[in-house]
């Protein structure tokens, strides 16, 4: 066997609590010996795939029971079979098989290891030697079998599982005991199971859940058993939850009670801390422990196992223990051991040490002792004395706090910031050269550029700290000025210049002193200059008038005329409008306009648009340009008198112009070779080129595919009725002036009053609705199912919805009516799709009474009968955004049935199995 060990277990569980007897230790629950099995030598090795242990699956207290596996050992071979009761961790046994009587009730774990050993050597030799092997290597559970010691009826079940892992539930039941009728409920709205076996189940979501079973039988054997379960989430790193508590349910006062942690080597080396509360207040640390109750009652024992990677719950076990009377109730040492020379292993809960590392930090280490102790005689008393204790480091951790050296060699604390600037006399602000820098455990943030601790500011574009400039003009002086007229205010204006010197941001002046002259004052100069005044106007429209001129000095104020002496005043004269208002008239005429040619529908929408409006023009007469003339125009338009023939643009099924593909590829090319003809059509081509609806379906002339239509009506008629639009592309290109394109069409199935499963706008919950109000409200998200593995599952997955689809007009439908073997009922039309029992896609019309309709969750549900009907009104129907087969699968009056795409571009998928597994009659 490659020096590999083998490992198979057996889970023995009891909640009995008729033992009288107080229990020590494994050696004193059973009496263990070891029998040959007689052999062929050279017979074949051990099959290990098929490995499993043989034995009775329920036992009563005082009952021999014999344990063997289901293969023999080949007696040439180096494999020995080590055997070990699972309550306190002590050494094997060595052997082809194991007999046990259990002397006090309780949930006993039975493994048994394959190891090898050396071939030649002595039985105790190579008992010695597949021991000590097994002490070296981890357990690899291969198959549980639950025994239960008890003297009335018990629920043997599982206290952890998984999502999609199959647990067993059973009863253990006395030998003077019968058990007439048993019902199971899991707890998870699944059906109950009647069955006096074994029953299995699945659980399909995490959570916690109650099994229950209610029984009927002798010996007031009447009345409900229940067992919790906690189902987790499925995870890699963890291979299974084959984990229980091993020990006695029923102890006397003060009698020591030993229970220990059973898992398989696979889940053990995920496992931390694992935390005991006895129920009477006293804790405990390790896989396992030994204790003493001071008082007589019944006690909840819980083992709560954490991950060792990051210290959190992975589950939690619970044991039920009484505790009653004894008559040699002890209260000796808790330590006590029976059998000399026995040993057991333990490992200490996790505990860390800190150490230095780094420049000034430290790291923190998880450690955690394994502890082998013995069975030995100190003081006339036999008690387990530690032998070794070896420290195993379970986790080493980053090294922290580490502080960082400066660039002048100082160091900075972790957590610490210090401010750097680039340079010590930068071209801008300190501030724009500054870089606050941190030191993050060992590492100095910020740029290496950044290292000196000293700063002056710059003076901006003066230049930097103790820059020196002389003769800078730093302002004016103003000298007095006499002019001819003694005119005030007139002065020369000199520069005044000084020594600046830049100091940390601050331009200091010195050495002030009056420069060169920057402005000679000028003394000023008159004119006649130009007002707006102007003498009275000679008519009301196109008279004259003169303009008055005053004299004005430099800056245009007026000034004694005397100053202009010797000048002469300009003349100028303009054309003027003395009263204008007096020669201003108005002519009004009105006129009717018709719109005759077609208008384009609102956004979203298609149709026509028909309209006309009564158009009113006022002239008016003015005195413009100093002539009377016209001066404006007025066109008032009054409102639109408009027949409109616009529908909402949405893909319809049009039952009242119902086209095969080849049919609407013909309309189509018919539109393509008039739109010149036919000015409407060549608008809807252009304007809707790409138009597209349900999946990417659109207009096109290939009739091979599932694609959309137009569709016309005549607005002639009251009601308007439907124009039918020639199919060929041979048809002649005429149409009534009173016809438009109304919508386009798609095909659709079911009738308003059907449940949907669906979601609406800001709702976190899928809820049935009739599918009229999913339409009507736009509901965004339907319930498709969430995977092709299997149509049993009740889980579903949020599909969005691509659009609702529904007739344009009333008509009336052939319909097929189906009642359901359950009670319920579902109307569709007669090319609807729905799911057989087989998993495949089906129309309606396919289906007879005695097929089986699938409900959500795999529930088949058998037609009674099938009624065909007619629904004068409107069918509905749904495209999602996918065509993944699954995703299209929805849940209608909660049967699983198509979306429009089975209709359209998924019909290849009919008639074919759409699952990788199917339903059987009465599985569910």
């Amino acid at each position: 066997m490659n020096n590999k060990m083998l490992v198979v277990a057996l889970g023995l569980c009891t909640l009995s609590m008729g033992c009288q007897k107080s229990q020590n230790s494994a050696a004193e629950l059973m009496d263990q010996t070891s029998s040959a099995v007689e052999c062929v030598p050279g017979s074949q090795k051990l099959n290990t795939e098929g490995l499993q242990i043989v034995g009775a699956a329920s036992v009563q207290k005082g009952e021999v029971v014999s344990y063997k596996l289901n293969q023999s050992v080949a007696c040439d071979s180096s494999e020995e079979v080590i055997w070990k009761v699972s309550s306190n961790n002590e050494e094997g046994v060595v052997g082809d098989s194991l007999q046990s009587t259990y002397k006090a009730p309780g949930h006993y774990i039975v493994t048994a290891q394959v190891a090898e050993v050396p071939q030649g050597q002595a039985e105790a030799s190579r008992k010695a030697q597949a021991l000590a092997a097994s002490a070296r290597s981890g357990l690899q559970t291969l198959a549980t079998t639950t025994v239960v010691v008890s003297d009335r009826v018990v629920l043997v079940a599982p206290q952890v599982s998984e999502v999609g892992e199959k647990i067993t539930a059973q009863l253990a039941i006395p030998a003077d005991t019968r058990i007439y009728e048993a019902i199971y409920n899991f707890g998870d709205g699944s059906a109950n199971v009647s069955s006096l076996t074994p029953v299995e189940h699945t659980y399909a979501s995490a959570g916690n859940y109650t099994i229950s079973v209610t029984i009927q039988g002798n010996n007031g054997s009447e009345g409900t058993l229940t067992q919790a379960i906690q189902v987790l989430e499925p995870e890699d790193e963890v291979c299974n939850f084959a984990a229980a508590i091993s020990g006695a349910t029923e102890v006397e006062k003060d009698q020591l009670l030993n229970l220990s942690i059973y898992m398989p080597a696979c889940l053990a080396a995920q496992i931390g801390d694992i935390k005991w509360q006895m129920g009477d207040g006293t804790s405990y640390d390790g896989a396992s422990i030994g204790h003493r109750y001071a008082a007589v009652g019944e006690y909840e024992v819980t083992a709560v196992l954490h991950k060792a990677s990051d210290n959190a719950v992975l589950f939690t076990l619970k044991h039920n223990v009484k505790v009653v009377d004894g008559e040699g109730g002890s209260t000796g040492n808790p330590n006590a051991c029976s059998v000399q020379g026995q040993t057991r292993d333990s490992q200490s809960a996790i505990y860390k040490e800190r150490l230095a590392c780094g420049t000034d930090g430290y790291k923190e280490n998880s450690y955690r002792d394994s502890v082998k102790d013995q069975c030995q005689m100190v003081a006339g008393q036999l008690v387990w004395n530690e032998v070794s204790r070896t420290k195993d480091l379970v986790s080493e951790g980053s090294c922290q706090g580490q502080s960082c050296v400066l660039p002048d060699g100082s160091k900075l604390a972790d957590g610490g910031s210090k401010v750097f600037y680039s340079s010590q006399t930068p071209a801008g602000t300190c501030a724009e050269a500054s870089q606050t820098r941190s030191c993050a455990n060992g590492v100095l943030s910020g740029s290496s550029t950044h290292t000196q601790t000293q700063c002056f500011n710059s003076c901006g574009t003066f230049g930097v700290h103790g820059t020196v400039k002389a003769g800078v003009v730093i302002g004016e002086v103003s000298i007095p000025k006499v002019c001819k007229f003694g005119e005030a205010g007139i002065v020369d204006i000199f520069n005044q210049t000084a020594t600046q010197t830049c100091n940390d941001g601050t331009v200091v002046n010195s050495n002030t002193q009056q420069g060169s002259i920057k402005t000679a004052g000028v003394c000023p100069t008159y004119k006649y200059s130009a007002t707006e005044e102007f003498s009275t106007c000679s008519a009301d429209c196109g008279g004259s008038q003169s303009r008055v001129f005053k004299c004005t000095d430099g800056e245009n104020k007026v000034v004694d005329n005397a100053r202009c002496e010797g000048q002469v005043a300009p003349t100028e004269t303009r054309v003027c409008d003395a009263n204008p208002e007096a020669v201003k008239r108005e002519e009004t005429s009105v006129a009717t306009e018709d719109a005759n040619s077609s208008q384009q529908c609102p956004a979203n929408q298609i149709g026509v648009v028909v309209s006309t409006r009564e158009v009113t023009t006022k002239k008016v007469y003015a005195c413009v340009d100093h002539k009377v003339q016209l001066a404006d125009t007025q066109v008032t338009y009054g409102a639109w008198a408009t027949e409109k023939y616009c529908r909402d643009y949405v893909a319809h099924r049009c039952n009242h112009d119902s086209l095969s593909n080849s049919q609407a590829a013909g309309r189509y090319s018919w539109m393509v070779k008039c739109q010149d003809q036919l000015p409407l059509v060549k608008e809807f081509l252009e304007n809707f080129a790409n138009v597209k609806a349900g999946s990417g379906r659109k207009l096109s002339g290939n009739a091979s595919a599932r694609n959309l239509y137009a569709s016309f009506m005549n607005r002639a008629y009251s009601p308007e009725k439907p124009w039918i639009a020639p199919t060929s592309a041979s048809a002649p290109c005429t149409m009534p002036s009173t016809a438009y394109i109304a919508t386009v069409c798609v095909s659709s199935c079911a009738t308003p009053e059907q449940l949907v499963l669906a979601q609406e706008a800001g709702s976190a919950k899928m809820k049935y609705v009739p599918f009229i109000d999913a339409l009507n409200q736009k509901y965004g998200f339907v319930a498709s199912l969430q995977s092709a593995q299997s149509m049993g599952s009740k889980a579903v997955s949020k599909t969005k919805v691509d659009q609702w689809v529904t007739e344009m007009l009333d008509t009336d439908h052939n319909i097929l009516i189906f009642k359901m073997k359950s009670g319920r009922e579902i109307k569709v039309t007669t090319n609807h799709t729905l799911v057989d029992s087989k998993g495949y896609m089906r129309v309606a019309n396919e289906f007879k009474a005695g097929d089986d309709l699938v409900q959500l969750g795999g529930v088949l549900d058998q037609i009674v009968s099938i009624t065909p009907a007619v629904h004068s009104g409107k069918v509905y129907n749904v495209f999602v955004q996918s065509a993944e087969t699954h995703k299209n699968i929805l849940v209608l009056n909660g049967y699983l049935n198509g979306s429009a795409f089975f209709q359209n571009d998924g019909a290849k998928e009919l008639n074919k199995s759409l699952f990788r597994k199917t339903l059987i009659r009465g599985a569910f």
